[in-house]
């Protein structure tokens, strides 16, 4: 079928290897894309490279591996690779035709995706993009007109053409760069021949989320060059976002590639434990058809969002995810943390950051190797041991370790020394059993610092010690006063790069940059909270679990 505007022009070949073509669906800097016919009629995808990139051996070659590699990438979330010929006169790739329309027609025709389609479009793209990604795949060219809303699941196409190119290079010719400005990290518009990583992919990731929420893209403006400008030195627009999907999103628009989330550590992000996800109204999936049978098949639990958060200095911004029942088959680790600027050493002990718990988004553990894991039910690395008349314990009572000072001050259960290297994390469930006691988890050490999060009734301190003296002072409080005696915390730390990031039970708290050279040690211990002198304290820990960071 012929439609104006897309039909075949005249210098248009009519056959390409056994397919028929019938009408142009598009062109880029790369090649041309055609409708065509196989031989028994069906329908499909026919991407054909340009002449003049026809007639260089390197691009061909390269042209052979990404095929290779587009073979390899799941049919499910992009269009299978069908038949390819890189030796022919106009190398082409055939793929299958998804009968769908783009995101850019869904929403240029009815306006942005309802808060739930929101979130299933974000989980499929990214669920594509861990594929994409573990093929040895760039896409170079996330763009709301490359996604598809096939039936069941959005679907990411164009990514074979887009990545034909060596990893290291952006142009396929002079003047011409494989992406579209809105959508483009600002990574990609470096020296000729810099970098590009998947990283870039994680930037457009989060640009079509916010085009697909608000109806036009983060970084709009009346320009290319406007745009060019607000990428590299503006603020995104993000109206029509909120909650974690929001912070997500403004973690992948990060403009340093190496803080970025990857594309599992977003879906690991977005399909974690949460309450019972709202129905959607049926009017609003009968004005989106094509996301029914996608929310039929999202999960019936999502992510808890927390209160809107003030928007991150341009240095700290947030991240993305894709389709659940596709997401299933993924396997690996767990997902990213945020990360917030900032310096508070030990030199700057004297200076304490308050921050209020409510105001901080999610933290996921990453995944790693795990070197230790403990239910703490009965004696094994943490040994139990008595002073004081058993005033004073480790012991291991009702299925926990319990901790008990009959005094005030500071009380410690020694505990092993696994070997996790500079990046680790440590998570560990932890319960104040007594008013006015605190839960402290001592967790990284360097020839003259040691550092310990401790856990109070009022406030979140992490506390550092110099070695030789052994008096912790508050570098960091966080206020939180959802901390009572009897409930059930999941303290999590999370050491890498130098920084330490605190976590209870997947909200991120805060974090502070200790610096280099700490190691992982791990002691469990009880505290008198501040200005209570009258013991005994008592606090109670189980299943802990410490992993070295990939």
């Amino acid at each position: 079928m012929n439609v104006p505007g897309t039909r075949l022009l005249p210098h248009d070949p009519s056959r390409i290897g056994p397919y028929e073509l019938v009408r142009r669906l598009g062109s880029g800097g790369m090649g041309v894309v055609y409708e065509a016919r196989d031989r028994d009629g069906r329908r499909v995808a026919v991407k054909v490279v340009h002449a003049e990139l026809a007639g260089d051996q390197q691009f061909r070659a390269r042209f052979r591996s990404e095929v290779n590699r587009a073979r390899q990438v799941p049919p499910f979330c992009t269009a299978e690779v069908l038949d390819a010929d890189p030796d022919a006169p106009w190398p082409w790739l055939a793929v299958e035709f998804v009968d769908g329309p783009s995101l850019a027609e869904e929403v240029a025709r009815y306006g942005p995706l309802s808060p739930a389609n929101l979130h299933g479009l974000a989980i499929g793209v990214a669920t594509a993009l861990v594929a994409i990604h573990d093929a040895g795949v760039i896409h170079r060219d996330l763009k709301p007109g490359n996604v598809l809303l096939a039936a069941g699941a959005p679907k990411v196409i164009d990514f074979g053409i887009a990545q034909a190119l060596d990893p290291t290079s952006q142009h396929t010719r002079t003047g011409h760069m494989v992406g579209t400005v809105n959508y483009m990290a600002p990574e990609r518009f470096g020296a000729p021949g810099a970098p590009v990583t998947s990283a870039a992919d994680i930037f457009a990731w989060g640009c079509v989320v916010a085009y697909a929420g608000q109806g036009r893209a983060p970084f709009d403006a009346d320009s290319p060059l406007g745009v060019f400008g607000r990428i590299l030195h503006g603020e995104p627009t993000l109206d029509g976002l909120s909650g974690l999907l929001r912070v997500l999103v403004l973690r992948s628009l990060d403009p340093s590639p190496q803080r970025r989330p990857t594309a599992r550590e977003l879906v690991d992000a977005l399909l974690g434990p949460g309450p019972d996800r709202p129905a959607v109204p049926d009017d609003v999936l009968e004005r989106q058809p094509e996301m029914r049978t996608e929310d039929r098949r999202m999960p019936t639990h999502a992510v808890v969002a927390p209160d809107p958060v003030d928007r991150p200095k341009r240095r700290s911004r947030a991240l993305v995810a894709t389709v659940a029942v596709l997401a299933l088959a993924l396997a690996g680790g767990l997902g990213f943390v945020v990360r917030t600027s900032g310096w508070l050493g030990p030199a700057a002990q004297d200076k304490q950051t308050v921050v209020q718990k409510e105001e901080l988004p999610a933290l996921v553990v990453p995944g790693g190797s795990v070197k230790l894991t403990d239910p703490l039910t009965a004696a094994d690395n943490w040994e139990a041991y008595e002073v004081e008349n058993n005033r004073t314990y480790c012991r291991y009572a009702g299925g926990r370790l319990q901790v008990r000072n009959f005094q005030d001050g500071l009380w410690q259960c020694a505990g092993p020394s696994p070997d996790v290297g500079g990046s680790y994390a440590v998570q560990v469930n932890g319960r104040i059993e007594k008013a006015g006691s605190c839960l402290v988890v001592w967790f990284a050490e360097s020839a003259q610092w040691r550092y310990s999060l401790e856990v109070c009734e009022d406030a979140w301190r992490l506390n550092v010690e110099d070695q030789g003296e052994g008096e912790p002072r508050v570098v960091r409080q966080w206020a939180d006063s959802g901390t009572d005696a009897g409930q059930d915390l999941r303290l999590q730390m999370v050491v890498q790069d130098g920084t330490v990031r605190v976590g209870h039970d997947g909200i991120l708290i805060g974090e502070h940059r200790m610096g280099p050279d700490f190691a992982g040690v791990f002691t469990l211990g009880v505290a008198s909270a501040p200005a209570t002198e009258q013991g005994p304290f008592h606090v109670s820990y189980k299943d802990i679990e410490i992993r070295a960071i990939r």
